[in-house]
């Protein structure tokens, strides 16, 4: 079954052996520990153990591990590893051996060194970027009054007169000044410079006029520039804070100088890091835990097809332990595990990307894989760019340390290239039109409607698959009434009305009429009056709009399948153009080649993203709901390396 059977199992055993026994689980990675004080059962143990408590080291694990991880932060700001488009799709890791990764663990002690280093070095460049920007913000800031010749410290107020340094919006400045005339007979006004938007100047006037001016200023949306604790004119502040930045830069270069002689120390970081995490969530699982003085309790999920062969390991490697299975109770939250066999298998990526299924369940992959492939193929429809797209997939799978998911998706890939390719023969695209062969079916440039047509009648048959899921689930689970009224009469209805639509008048009026009766004496059953019961009857047959919808969506497939081989079209007829010389001979390779491999590229990813959406939109709602949770088991998980065989082996 795709989806795998789960059994709820107990560990007990002695203290001395708990961390080989942790040990042993986590090397498996076929246990999901669970919460033992979570479970129903703990009323039953709660007089005879106790919780557990996380080991006194966990905080220490937990420092040393955000060390770690505060140095690898830290490089990758200033000396990024930079990676190729598709390692940053693939999230590739740091390949280990066994005995580099463990000669690296060795090393540990020396985090705490480069740690401190790492620190004092943020610090300094904190330091550094805050006095950069103090600089910069008080050089703009000093910019209008470069032509100012008088020292910044010289203007101040005295008792006698006042002086200082004032900003006015440009449209107020002519105001400003006629105001200053009328008031204020003994003044001195003399602008700086104006950018347009603001006037910056220079004014003095006797301090007995202090209280009038102020009004006046605020009147005219006057604010003063003030420049503490700094010396000198304008100009030469500005040469000096000029001097500073350049130090800054170097000084700057002088601190990134050091931290790059670090940087032969992050493969040990890296590895160090991935140590540090296992062994702080081997830590935090201990509180998962109960126990006596002397022994622990243990619980968790496991997958009933590896119960024999972990009851042989706990048996064969510990003294003391015990392991007992139960089959999960109807109400507990058990955990999903898909296992599909086969060309299924790559098709979990899409069922994963939607919702994982709940255990009472239909896992809709199997069901969508064969689709899935169809209409991948319909979008693409070209034998070259499939035969190209599916080596591609195939080089990848080879070459690249991928995890489950990323080897799903390659192997989707590469089928997605077999369908394509088979397509591209049935409907002759070969590159577009490069190699000109005919098509063992139609060609659906010159006959659109019949590929319109298929299109329309392949997304009837998916959507009337997945009815018919939902009614099997309603028979399955003791609903047989539910499948004859919420499937079966759908399917008389929207069947009488193909019919009528085709000509055939008597037998699709009598199964429209049925089918539409059906309805609407049934699909109004939950309501609780006989007036409500009819009307929600007699409105569910606008819901036809929605079956009409969900069959109008798989005119994409037509769309798209013209789409890449009319681009792949246009590419050849571009290359064309520059044929007729030795170099443009050579540009039409070079147009091909980058032409034909962007448009598969294109055309692949909304190969991919569109037969998704006809899968999530229009064939799971009719039998899926999701909302499951996935297994995860207690296992290494690896952030930054991946330990791999010594060419010795």
């Amino acid at each position: 079954m795709p989806i795998i059977d789960m059994k709820k199992v107990y560990i007990l055993g002695h203290r001395q052996e708990r961390e080989k026994i942790f040990n042993l689980l986590h090397e498996m990675g076929t246990v999901e520990l669970v919460d033992v004080k979570s479970g129903e059962g703990w009323k039953e143990f709660q007089e005879l153990l106790e919780p557990e408590q996380p080991p006194e080291d966990i905080s220490r694990v937990d420092s040393k591990r955000s060390d770690i991880r505060f140095c690898l932060d830290f490089f990758q700001r200033h000396f990024p590893v930079r990676k190729s488009m598709l390692e940053q799709f693939t999230g590739s890791r740091l390949d280990l051996t066994d005995e580099q990764f463990n000669n690296y663990i060795k090393t540990l002690e020396q985090v705490e060194e480069i740690h401190r280093t790492c620190r004092e070095a943020e610090e300094n460049l904190v330091r550094i970027r805050n006095e950069e920007t103090q600089s910069q913000n008080l050089i703009e800031d000093l910019q209008p009054w470069v032509s100012l010749d008088l020292p910044l410290e010289e203007v101040e107020e005295g008792s006698w007169a006042m002086m200082d340094l004032f900003i006015v919006p440009a449209e107020q400045y002519p105001a400003l000044q006629e105001a200053l005339t009328e008031t204020v007979s003994e003044h001195c006004l003399d602008e700086v410079s104006s950018d347009g938007e603001n006037v910056y100047f220079f004014f003095s006037a006797l301090a007995e006029k202090k209280q009038v001016i102020d009004e006046l200023f605020r009147g005219k949306a006057v604010t003063r520039a003030s420049f503490p604790d700094v010396a000198g004119t304008p100009s030469d502040i500005i040469d000096s804070l000029n001097e500073k930045l350049e130090e800054l830069r170097q000084e700057r270069s002088a601190v990134l100088s050091e931290v790059e002689k670090l940087l032969v120390h992050r493969p040990m970081l890296m590895a160090c890091y991935d140590y540090m995490d296992n062994e702080y969530a081997k830590h935090q699982a201990v509180a998962s835990l109960a126990g006596t003085d002397n022994s622990f309790l243990l619980e968790g999920w496991a997958p009933a097809p590896i119960m024999g062969d972990l009851e042989t390991t706990i048996s064969e490697k510990t003294e003391t332990a015990i392991l007992t299975s139960r089959d999960p109770e109807p109400d507990e939250d058990v955990p999903v595990l898909l296992h599909n066999k086969g060309p299924a298998d790559p098709y979990e990526v899409v069922t994963k990307l939607y919702s994982t299924p709940k255990r009472s369940e239909l896992d809709p992959t199997p069901f969508m894989a064969p689709f899935f492939f169809l209409f991948f193929g319909i979008c693409l429809s070209d034998a070259g760019y499939g035969i190209m797209l599916g080596l591609l997939a195939f080089y990848l799978y080879r070459k690249l340390t991928l995890g489950q998911s990323g080897r799903q998706l390659l192997k989707l890939l590469m089928l997605g290239g077999i369908s394509a390719f088979a397509f591209g023969i049935l409907l002759g695209g070969y590159f577009g039109d490069l190699i000109d062969l005919p098509p063992l079916l139609f060609d659906p440039l010159e006959e659109p409607m019949t590929m319109l047509i298929a299109a329309l009648g392949i997304g009837l048959i998916q959507v009337y698959f997945g009815m018919a899921l939902q009614a099997y689930r309603n028979i399955k689970g003791g609903k047989p009434l539910d499948a004859l009224f919420d499937q079966g009469f759908w399917f008389i209805f929207l069947n009488g009305l193909i019919l009528l639509v085709a000509g055939i008048s008597p037998i699709g009026q009598w199964m429209t009429v049925a089918g539409g009766a059906g309805l609407v004496l049934t699909q109004g059953r939950s309501q609780s009056s006989v007036i409500l019961k009819f009307f929600s009857g007699l409105l569910s047959l606008y819901n036809v709009t929605q079956y009409l919808s969900d069959v109008l969506s798989y005119s994409r497939l037509f769309a798209l399948g013209l789409a890449s081989v009319v681009i792949g079209m246009v590419v050849n007829s571009v290359g064309e153009l520059a044929a007729g010389s030795i170099i443009g001979y050579v540009v039409l390779v070079i147009i091909l080649i980058g032409g034909h491999f962007f448009n598969m590229i294109i055309s692949t990813l909304t190969s991919y993203v569109h037969t998704s959406r006809l899968q999530y939109l229009e064939f799971f709602n009719k039998f899926f709901e999701g909302g499951g949770r996935s297994f995860q088991p207690f296992r290494v998980k690896n952030n930054y390396v991946d330990i791999v065989e010594s060419e010795e082996n």
